[in-house]
């Protein structure tokens, strides 16, 4: 029997079945749009693990432009082979196969050059001989005749000192001695001893560390210039301390510095001090005039070296530019070629490129 109440029941829920599913696909398709915008805006802020600039090439190895200089130099090299080659082959074809030796070229054999340069050489020392003659009667003349005031203790002349003197006689009627008026000082009368006094000179050997020796250099020592230097140099030269000389730095066609280490040991209290303003001439020595001149900067002079070591330098050649502003000390007087030939050890920023170093020290 047909029963209407089974069948509205039945056809109800097939409805509500169908419109169920019908919900449940739209709001999928809402999550998946709303998953979707997310991809993209997730896509529109994502970065790369992997680094994606372009890689550095070195253009000067892709562009072959080191092989390309020496395919050139190559090219010339062997350009320049077949020219020699060329060049050959035509000599031999003007000579017809006969060998040509060209040997060195003839010399003059007249002695005459050898003979002309020996007589120079002997008139020089000649002057030079009597030169040293006139000095030694100059000498004994005005010692002979000067005779020393009494009352005084030290010998004060009327005559400008010159910059530099060479001469003993001068020595004694200068100004030196001037400006010692006001001190007590027993000063020696015997020209030869003054010279002792003010002029010392001092015999530097310098060498290599590897023990191979470049020579001897002369100094001469002027004390009215620095006498506190002056006075280090001598002691250190008296006791042969010629480990406390050190060369540190040397510019070519200017000058080497070197540095008296010991002199910063200074027993005695009542004795003035290097690291103490100290007496000084800039008049003495002329740096235009003479090279190879031991000097120190002004600076050091008016405040003191820093920590008592002395840092001196030696010209290469005259500098006029350090006129005013270094002390000129000291000047070589024999062994300037072993000072020159020093340049060759030094680069033009100071490093030198074999160690020196002054084995013996002594004085004259």
């Amino acid at each position: 029997m047909f029963d209407s109440h089974a069948f509205g029941i039945a056809g109800s829920s097939i409805f509500r079945g169908s419109r169920c599913s019908g919900i449940t696909s739209q709001h999928q398709k809402r999550v998946q749009l709303s998953r979707y915008k997310l991809y993209l805006q997730r896509l529109k802020t994502a970065s790369s693990l992997v680094d994606q600039q372009p890689p550095l090439l070195n253009a000067k190895a892709l562009g072959g432009l080191d092989v390309l200089q020496q395919d050139a130099r190559n090219f010339l090299d062997r350009t320049n082979e077949n020219v020699r080659l060329l060049l050959n082959l035509a000599k031999i074809k003007r000579t017809g196969g006969t060998i040509v030796l060209e040997g060195p070229p003839l010399l003059s054999r007249s002695a005459l050059p050898h003979m002309q340069r020996r007589l120079d050489q002997l008139q020089h020392q000649n002057m030079l001989f009597g030169r040293r003659l006139m000095r030694i009667h100059d000498r004994k003349r005005v010692t002979g005749q000067r005779e020393r005031p009494s009352g005084q203790s030290q010998i004060s002349g009327g005559g400008r000192c010159p910059s530099v003197m060479t001469n003993r006689s001068t020595l004694a009627e200068s100004e030196v001695f001037a400006k010692y008026n006001a001190w007590d000082l027993e000063l020696p009368y015997d020209n030869y001893e003054q010279m002792r006094l003010l002029r010392p000179r001092i015999v530097l050997h310098f060498g290599l560390m590897d023990g191979r020796p470049l020579g001897q250099v002369v100094v001469q020592l002027y004390t009215e210039a620095a006498p506190l230097v002056v006075l280090q140099f001598v002691r250190s030269c008296l006791a042969q301390r010629s480990h406390e000389f050190a060369v540190r730095r040397i510019f070519p066609h200017l000058w080497l510095e070197c540095y008296l280490l010991g002199s910063c040991r200074n027993p005695a209290s009542d004795t003035p001090s290097l690291s103490d303003p100290m007496e000084f001439d800039t008049r003495v020595l002329s740096h235009g005039r003479y090279g190879y001149v031991f000097s120190c900067a002004k600076e050091y002079c008016v405040h003191g070296f820093p920590g008592g070591a002395i840092n001196f330098s030696i010209s290469f050649k005259p500098l006029p530019v350090a006129k005013g502003q270094r002390v000129g000390f000291g000047r070589v007087i024999r062994g300037d070629k072993v000072i020159e030939c020093m340049q060759a050890y030094g680069t033009k920023n100071g490093k030198i490129s074999r160690p020196l170093l002054i084995t013996h020290c002594d004085m004259l």
